[in-house]
C-alpha cells in the first residue's frame, strides 16, 4: 500500500520509536511512496516477532497502514538499556556571555564519550537566550554528522505544568524524506539554560540516532 500524500516515513518512524524497548527505528520508501523495508533496532527484553506485531498493530492502529511483515527486520542488542543511553546525545555544559545587548551562547553535549560543541549569538533579552541556548544546541548536535539532514530551531519557550517549570522546545528536521516536526520538553529544576538543552535533546535524540553515521 501506499503511503498516503499526508503520512511520511517520519510519521511511520515516531509512531514505532515510542513502542517497547524500542531504541531506533529507520523507515525506507521507495520512489512510488510505498513501504520498502522498516529496520528496528531493540533490547532483548521482546521477541523479535513480538516486536514486529507491535509495528504491524501500532501503525494500523494510529495511520490505518497494513504493515507487511516480511518487510519489518529487527536487530537487538544484549544490553538494550546500556546501548539505548550511549546512542543518546546528553548534557555536558552551557554558558552565555553578554555584552551589552548582545549575547553568546556555547553549548556542549556528549555522545559515545566524544564531546560535541556549538555557538550561537543574538541578543540579550531572556526569551532570545533561550532561543540561542536552543540553536546553539542543535549545532552541537550538528558537529556530530546529521548524514546530510538539518535542523531548524522553530521556538524555545518557558511554560508551567502542574506547578512546575517546563521548558518546551519545537525543531523542525530536514532529510531527503521531507520535513519533521519534533517536540521536547525538560523540568527545569534550577539552572533555565541546562533545560532548554535538555529539552532540545529530548526533541532530538531518537530520531538522530539513526541518522548519525549514515
Amino acid at each position: 500500500m501506499a503511503l498516503e500524500h499526508h503520512v511520511s516515513a517520519s510519521d511511520i518512524e515516531s509512531i514505532v520509536c515510542r513502542l517497547k524497548d524500542v531504541i531506533a527505528v529507520s523507515v525506507v520508501a521507495d520512489d512510488s511512496g510505498d513501504i520498502a523495508e522498516i529496520h528496528v533496532l531493540t533490547g532483548s527484553n521482546r521477541s523479535p516477532k513480538q516486536v514486529v506485531r507491535d509495528v504491524e498493530s501500532a501503525v494500523m492502529a494510529r495511520l490505518g497502514i497494513a504493515i507487511d511483515h516480511r518487510k519489518v527486520s529487527v536487530a537487538q542488542v544484549a544490553d538494550g538499556a546500556l546501548r539505548h543511553d550511549h546512542s543518546r546525545f546528553k548534557f555536558s555544559d552551557v554558558s552565555i556571555s553578554l555584552n551589552g545587548g548582545r549575547a553568546d551562547a556555547t553549548v556542549r553535549i556528549l555522545k559515545d564519550g566524544s564531546v560535541c560543541s556549538g555557538s550561537a549569538s543574538g541578543t540579550a533579552s531572556p526569551t532570545s537566550q533561550m532561543k540561542l541556548i536552543a540553536n546553539a544546541t542543535l549545532r552541537a548536535i550538528e558537529d556530530a554528522g546529521l548524514g546530510g539532514a538539518s535542523i531548524v530551531l522553530e521556538d524555545a519557550a518557558e511554560t508551567v505544568v502542574g506547578g512546575s517549570r517546563v521548558a518546551v522546545v519545537l525543531v523542525n528536521m530536514l532529510t531527503d524524506r521531507g520535513e519533521d516536526l519534533l517536540s521536547g520538553s525538560a523540568i527545569i529544576k534550577q539552572d533555565v539554560w541546562k533545560g532548554v538543552v535538555n529539552a532540545t535533546l529530548a526533541a532530538v535524540n531518537r530520531r538522530v540516532s539513526m541518522l548519525i553515521g549514515r
